[in-house]
């Protein structure tokens, strides 16, 4: 529990129960000034739900919260800010039709009055100048700051919500999977921000599913499991397997699966793929029973490049092979034609509905399939097919009539891969297959690519996680400035050297 005659927050005995379910059973928890704690623990642990009890967002059936040693009702975001509490929550919360600007100073504007008059206006300079000052630190374009935030990219927009966060003068800073889908040198300098908040006598509440993070970050680690406190330990005295030991109650070991699968011909091959300004002349190919890795910094092209191949972007040359076959990919239902499927890095406003159920997911992508002559769906057909996918990828769900909204991450990864094998691809495309996955599901999910590959399918793999190419792929390309700069077999691939050309260090 720490010290707590030096705690800013302090909750005990937490108890928060939904329709059906408990979930928080007298759960604990402390923070110190100047500390920095991570919370971690599978998707359904309560990570998520006991920092809705901080953000004002939920409020809990039994226990108490106290703040700098007072007890305290968190009613409302509003009231949480007050308080000094600041959260980065793992779900988008930006208006996408604003820029970064207004959405770091949505609800608290910053004004200065006119000469003479009380009359007052927005001050858009002092607005603009903290917020590219925080910006710059992620990214030199600081001009990004005046675009409206749905014309940027997922990493930029999770950038933006991190510079909302700091930009508030706050006591606490909650922070929940802040690096999702940040590279490297990026990730660095977030935790630059942890160390700097911890020096200025800021506390910190840090989730996330990297437990390699944690190391050399974080003061003390509290495990949940269930709704439950389950451990709480130092860094010091435990590891990543001592660590997933106690998130999933077993032992999981090399969950990164590192598999030799006989390759064969060549099943899709990009030649030339160009589009002005962003993408330069890509080229790149994959085997049979291969799975192939694109690894590159923010801004690189790397989802650029894959959205190109499935038709989601218009490009201005390039031709796709699939299986030896030119094809003609305008739309993505282009792409499915020709065998190709993909589970975008957005899965939740790009893989799925996610208002709809799990069954109607499933079917979404191949509809032929369930169809009567008529045009009217066979139910039973629909009813069958998504039972079979549920059970063969392990989907935990109570129902295939479950809307995929209330599902955990790595169930609703599931759910799209299972659109997609439904349409019997050639080629599968994933753009960051396991972010916001806890460690167990991303254990399930790296065996369902293994098997993918084993069946003679071929995987083009886009990830921020170094160590996740590196277990998976056989072969890497690596991208910089919108251009394959290198290609890397499994023998040859650190990551030493990929980020030495992912960073431009090759040209110097």
């Amino acid at each position: 529990m720490g010290n707590s005659g030096n705690a800013f927050i302090e909750m005990t005995g937490i108890t928060k129960r939904f329709p059906g379910v408990v979930a928080l059973s007298d759960v604990s928890l402390s923070v110190n000034r100047g500390e920095a704690v991570a919370l971690v623990g599978e998707n359904g642990a309560g990570k998520s739900t006991l920092m809705k009890m901080l953000s004002g967002l939920y409020h809990p059936d039994e226990g108490e919260i106290r703040v700098n040693g007072q007890p305290a009702r968190i009613t409302d975001p509003k009231r949480a800010q007050e308080l000094g509490i600041s959260t980065i929550f793992q779900e988008p919360s930006l208006a996408p039709h604003l820029s970064a600007v207004q959405n770091v100073y949505l609800g608290r504007e910053v004004q200065k009055g006119l000469i003479g008059r009380a009359v007052k206006r927005l001050d858009e300079k002092a607005m603009l100048e903290e917020t590219q000052k925080l910006y710059a630190k992620f990214f030199p374009t600081v001009e990004d700051v005046l675009v409206p935030v749905g014309q940027l990219g997922a990493l930029k927009n999770r950038v933006i919500e991190i510079v909302k966060a700091l930009s508030i003068k706050c006591s606490l800073v909650i922070m929940d999977e802040p690096t999702a889908a940040l590279a490297e040198h990026e990730r660095q300098v977030l935790f630059d921000f942890v160390h700097m908040l911890k020096s200025q006598g800021i506390a910190v509440i840090y989730i996330t599913h990297h437990l390699r993070e944690l190391f050399g970050l974080v003061d003390r680690i509290v495990v949940m499991r269930d709704g439950k406190n389950v451990a709480e330990v130092g860094p010091e005295d435990t590891d990543e397997g001592g660590l997933v030991a106690r998130m999933v109650g077993r032992t999981i070991t090399n969950y990164i699966v590192k598999e030799d699968v006989p390759v064969g011909g060549e099943i899709l091959r990009v030649n030339g793929l160009s589009r002005r300004g962003v993408l330069e002349d890509v080229s790149l190919h994959v085997n049979r029973g291969e799975i192939v890795g694109l690894a590159g910094l923010a801004g690189a092209g790397r989802t650029e490049t894959v959205r190109a191949i499935v038709g989601a972007d218009k490009t201005s040359s390039g031709t796709v092979f699939v299986d030896g076959r030119k094809c003609r990919i305008r739309t993505p239902k282009d792409a499915i034609r020709c065998g190709i499927g993909m589970l975008p890095e957005n899965r939740k406003l790009q893989g799925v509905l996610i208002e709809q159920d799990v069954k109607d997911n499933i079917t979404l992508a191949n509809l032929k399939e369930v169809l009567a002559g008529n045009f009217v769906i066979r139910k039973n057909k629909e009813v069958k097919t998504a039972k079979e996918y549920v059970q063969r990828l392990g989907v935990k769900t109570p129902t295939i009539y479950q809307k995929v909204k209330s599902l955990s991450g790595g169930n609703q990864q599931k759910v799209i891969l299972a659109k997609w094998l439904f349409t019997k691809p050639q080629v599968l495309i994933f753009d960051e297959p396991t972010q916001g996955i806890d460690v167990g599901a991303k254990h399930e999910i790296y065996r369902l690519i293994a098997d993918f590959v084993k069946e003679g399918g071929g995987i083009l793999l886009v990830s921020s996680e170094l160590p996740e190419l590196l277990g998976l792929a056989d072969r890497i390309y690596v991208m910089h400035q919108g251009r394959i700069v290198n290609e890397f077999t499994r023998a040859q691939a650190t990551e030493e050297n990929i980020t030495l050309y992912a960073s431009g260090g090759h040209e110097s």
